[in-house]
């Protein structure tokens, strides 16, 4: 004899989604998402209210690019949604999985307050729109979003009609246990490109004389680190990577960094000096290209990415090849070993070659280089940091095991170039995909909850912060150790720096300094205002045992001028 039980939906989607693993949720709760949104906390998942929902969106993002782990957002119907948008928009450029469990308007409520066409906003922002379509299809469709976001890499709004989730599922209650779902390595395949792509590929590298590795954040996703370091070792080539993939390989000799406009001279001089640049899960934006000019010397230009549609949208890509990058490169690996066992002439000729810009890289960690490095002051107003230096010192005052995460702003360069993090794990690049501010702290929630084993890291502006103030609080309330530290120009540093030669219209972009430090305070959090390296020592201590939150409001100087700034208003 079965037992029947009788279940509301909104019960099955958290139940859903606990059983599939999903173990933390972030979100603002209102009357469209409650009860989903408590069935998940109850069956295990951890709760974490933030005070806006872009906020709660950009630390699901961040959970997936600190831990591999997708996270859920929860928001109401109508403007709990439109306020992700933005976040929305930034994680479906980064190809960022995560599920946004929405609240919607019952059908035929058209002249709900609430009601908007939501599937048609996810869309225009680059999301997936999915939707619960009825009690006895309320599991799966579940699923199915938590699927299509793995798969596609893409954040998936699943809607959830007020009227559907008042529906009740009934059925024998041993047809409800729970089944954990698939992780990520089972649900999305591993494409292998075919041997005769594979042969190509392996020509072209055996033919060149100065090659150079691209590699992005998609071959850290694939794991192929490893592989793609023999396969340097093998070629004898200069190892680059995309920003979101800083850190892949640190240690490497021939590892030059980042690839654009955050490069070091090494670097640039190695990316145009190439006569073949193999770009492995990186999608070779103007950023990663420094505006298409390390194609100077027209190298031969090989792709591998496992999204078809990212092959060849930089036009100067001669050969897309369709394929996982671990799998890709440890393919062309075997080919090699082929090739050399058959006495090919050309097998094996690239362990002769030194990297292009090998026992070149001594200036990159000097901090009197750093500075200067494109024209900027070597010294800082009476009263105000040098940003360059001041970065330097934190790097030496922070832990290593840290997650830097990094908001949006003309400051942007010097925490990225100067910070080292562990891994690209330990990197959120929170402004990369659509070029926001103010979704920093956001994407540091996120990035505390996925990685307590790591101290976080907030870099970013006093434009950025000032726009999600709020969550400092949250910060404060969920009590993971995180450093924040404010890059303060009291203005819109970017535009002062490209529109200053106009000649007017600054006051348009600056503004009375904020003092964050008693900003801070006044919430509970440790803070001291920087005007020097010397200022730091506080923060020093709080580093040698951090708990709780620790603000940084560095005054720096606004005059200086970071290198990168040159790329910023290239059309872009």
């Amino acid at each position: 004899m079965h037992t029947q039980v009788r279940t509301l939906v909104s019960e099955v989607i958290g139940q859903t989604l606990a059983d599939l693993g999903v173990t933390r949720v972030f979100g603002v709760v209102g009357s469209g998402n409650f009860e989903a949104t408590d069935a998940l906390v109850r069956a295990g998942a951890t709760f974490v209210g933030t005070r806006h929902e872009a906020a709660a969106t950009g630390a699901a993002d961040a959970h997936w690019r600190a831990s591999g782990t997708l996270a859920v957002c929860t928001v109401h119907q109508g403007p709990g949604l439109t306020n992700t948008l933005t976040a929305l928009a930034d994680a479906a450029k980064a190809r960022s999985p995560l599920v946004v469990i929405a609240g919607a308007t019952s059908a035929g409520a058209w002249r709900s307050n609430f009601f908007i066409d939501q599937a048609r906003l996810v869309e225009a922002a680059g999301g997936i729109a999915e939707r619960i379509h009825g009690a006895d299809t309320a599991a799966d469709d579940v699923r199915r979003a938590h699927r299509r976001a793995l798969v596609e890499r893409r954040p998936v709004v699943l809607d959830m009609p007020l009227d559907l989730q008042r529906g009740i599922v009934d059925g024998p209650a041993e047809d409800r246990e729970p089944t954990h779902g698939p992780g990520p390595e089972d649900v999305v395949p591993r494409t292998v490109p075919a041997g005769d792509v594979v042969g190509r590929v392996v020509d072209h590298l055996l033919g060149a004389r100065s090659p150079v590795i691209v590699a992005g954040r998609g071959a850290w996703l694939s794991g192929a680190r490893d592989a793609v370091a023999e396969l340097a070792d093998r070629l004898g080539a200069t190892i680059a990577t995309t920003a979101l993939a800083k850190g892949m390989f640190d240690g490497h000799p021939a590892d030059v960094g980042i690839a654009g406009g955050f490069s070091f001279p090494p670097a640039v001089r190695a990316l145009e000096g190439a006569d073949l640049v193999l770009a492995l899960g990186a999608s070779l934006t103007t950023w990663t290209t420094r505006g298409d000019t390390i194609f100077a010397q027209d190298p031969v230009v090989i792709q591998v990415d496992d999204d078809a549609s990212h092959l060849g949208l930089n036009g100067h890509v001669d050969l897309g090849v369709l394929g996982d990058v671990r799998e890709t490169v440890l393919a062309v690996l075997r080919e090699l070993a082929s090739r050399s066992g058959q006495g090919d002439a050309g097998a094996g000729a690239g362990a002769n070659r030194a990297p292009v810009a090998s026992g070149d890289l001594a200036g990159m960690d000097d901090p009197e280089v750093r500075p200067a490095d494109g024209g900027a002051p070597a010294s800082a107003a009476e009263g105000r940091c040098h940003p360059g230096r001041l970065t330097h010192a934190l790097d030496a005052i922070l832990p290593a095991e840290r997650t830097l995460v990094v908001d949006g702003g003309h400051f942007i360069g010097w925490p990225v170039r100067g910070l080292r993090v562990p891994d690209p794990a330990g990197f959120v690049f929170s402004s990369a995909g659509f070029q926001s501010i103010g979704l920093g702290i956001g994407a540091a929630i996120g990035a505390a909850a996925a990685r307590p084993d790591r101290l976080t890291v907030l870099a970013a502006g006093d434009g950025g912060l000032l726009m999600s103030l709020p969550e400092l609080e949250t910060l404060v309330r969920i009590g993971s150790p995180v450093a924040v530290v404010v890059y303060n120009d009291a203005a819109y540093g970017a535009e002062v720096h490209h529109f200053r030669g106009l000649g007017s219209g600054m006051e348009l972009v600056q503004f009375p300094e904020t003092d964050f430090a008693a900003v801070a305070q006044s919430l509970g959090i440790a803070s001291t205002v920087v005007r020097g390296e010397v200022d730091l020592e506080p923060f020093a201590r709080w580093c040698a045992d951090p708990r709780g939150v620790f603000l940084v409001d560095a005054r720096i100087d606004p005059d200086i001028v970071g290198p990168w700034a040159e790329q910023d208003f290239l059309g872009h």
